[in-house]
């Protein structure tokens, strides 16, 4: 790739990200699951004009999601497989909450720039959570793509976390408990609890029932900014503190401090925004996502000296990092003595 082709890759990524979206809406990758088919069988099962249907699946060979046969059939390339809802990894659910709401925000990217406004609140005229509780459809999106967001780090945080003298985790904020659920699968002596508000936790019990763990699991409604239940050993925060300002934030972690008994541990699960910043597959996820806290929350994802800091300043102290080679990193904490 020139650097003239990648200019015209990065200028093209509106529109990329229009006709990713609407394959991942039609189904099609999840179409052409085991086969391949011609404009015209693609047609009828989406119902949509050939004509117009075939300048989108070019449209997507081009992107490299799709590939174009002799015979002018489509099929997946591995890269359309992550588009298909039923695959591991996928990464439909988080196409299908960025558009159409992160798509409008991001169109006042200058004014968040010039102004500090947030985006979301623009464009939708209300936060981020605002939406969520009062858009049905939206907040399924939005905690689907959650779930498989959790997917992907559960064996990692289960395998590297040191799990083995804790009795109860508490996963604050968890929603549907893809994570505490995994941690359980992979360690039978614990007890979980997952806490959240009520919007939040519409499908928890539903999810820890299909993944075995319901008899050692408990639900509690609960603001996280007044309260999380007590005495666990471990409690879990992902993506939890990249959704706020350093106040608010602080006020979640006092708020943990004052629930946690002596030798209890803080993990908490984000990406680590590196220093320097390098052009590899990890610190674009890392700075995009700054970039997308920003836009949509008025907030960010932090290095690993400020999140030293920001602990510190709640009590914490004995602050570590578990590497991993993935996008998301584990901060471990424990309260100062």
């Amino acid at each position: 790739m020139t650097p003239s082709d990648r200019a015209y890759q990065l200028l093209n990524g509106f529109r990329a990200s229009q006709i990713v979206h609407a394959a991942c809406e039609l189904k099609i990758p999840d179409l052409l699951a085991d086969s391949a088919f011609g404009a015209d069988a693609l047609s009828r099962a989406t119902q949509i004009d050939a004509s117009r249907l075939e300048r989108l699946l070019r449209g997507l060979v081009g992107l490299g999601v799709l590939e174009q046969r002799p015979d002018s059939t489509y099929a997946n390339t591995e890269v359309g497989h992550l588009f298909r809802g039923d695959t591991v990894g996928s990464r439909r659910p988080t196409t299908m909450m960025l558009i159409p709401e992160s798509y409008l925000s991001w169109g006042l990217f200058m004014d968040v720039l010039k102004t500090g406004a947030v985006g979301h609140v623009v464009a939708h005229g209300g936060t981020l959570w605002e939406t969520v509780a009062r858009d049905p459809d939206y907040a399924a999106r939005f905690n689907q793509a959650m779930v498989s967001n959790s997917n992907d780090t559960v064996d990692f945080v289960a395998a590297s976390v040191d799990f083995a003298s804790a009795k109860l985790v508490v996963d604050v904020g968890g929603g549907k408990g893809g994570l505490v659920g995994g941690i359980l699968r992979a360690h039978p002596h614990l007890r979980g609890v997952v806490c959240d508000l009520p919007a939040g936790l519409t499908e928890t019990a539903a999810n820890l029932a299909e993944l075995g763990v319901a008899d050692r699991s408990t639900i509690v409604e609960a603001d996280f900014f007044e309260s999380v239940p007590r005495n666990g050993d471990v409690y879990l925060l992902k993506d939890i503190i990249h959704d706020l300002e350093d106040a608010p934030a602080a006020k979640i972690l006092a708020v943990c401090r004052k629930a946690m008994p002596a030798g209890a541990r803080l993990v908490i699960v984000e990406r680590l925004v590196p220093s320097p910043v390098t052009d590899s597959p990890a610190d674009l996820n890392a700075v995009i996502t700054d970039l997308q806290m920003m836009v949509q929350l008025g907030s960010r994802e932090r290095t690993l000296d400020e999140f030293r800091s920001l602990l510190k300043s709640a009590g914490f102290n004995d602050v570590r990092l578990i590497p991993s080679g993935g996008v998301f990193k584990v901060v471990e904490a424990r309260l100062s003595s």
